[in-house]
């Protein structure tokens, strides 16, 4: 419970708990260039879908994301991209073009924060070559509520 006190008037908001995940892997979302983190370490308040990837806003707030995506080892594949979107629209871009360089992976990192909405959905997606992204620890995507609205 928020309790908020304001001119003598006292106002109470319950909300249902917290918001905050963590996911590993990757799973390549069939006719897309999305990508789910199917291995759920974490999901206080289910708001992650391991399924479609996606992390659904049911407490408005301020929240915090953090994606990392390591590449796999593939000596014919330079460029790698991926975006960190909320409702389709690209707001952080993870990006790693190694061309002279002989190390076989790579990763790329992204983290910020974001007011968001009731509903709004948050995602890792239209990934160039997401087929090359590793499977396993290195690969996460984790978020967090950190203020709720009042």
């Amino acid at each position: 419970m928020l309790v908020w006190v304001k001119r003598n008037i006292v106002l109470c908001f319950y909300f249902s708990g917290t918001s905050l995940f963590t996911a590993t892997g990757r799973v390549s979302i069939s006719g897309t260039h999305d990508i789910s983190f199917p291995s759920v370490l974490l999901n206080e308040g289910g708001d992650y879908d391991a399924s479609s990837g996606v992390f659904t806003c049911r407490i408005p707030g301020q929240y915090w994301f953090a994606a990392t995506i390591t590449k796999a080892v593939f000596h014919g594949l330079d460029t790698l991209y991926c975006y960190v979107m909320i409702n389709q629209n690209y707001k952080l871009k993870m990006y790693t073009d190694p061309t002279s360089d002989p190390t076989p992976a790579y990763s790329m990192s992204a983290s910020a924060g974001f007011h968001l909405k009731l509903g709004d959905r948050v995602q890792v997606g239209n990934c160039n070559y997401y087929i090359y992204i590793i499977n396993d620890l290195d690969t996460f995507f984790s978020g967090m509520l950190i203020k709720p609205d009042v």
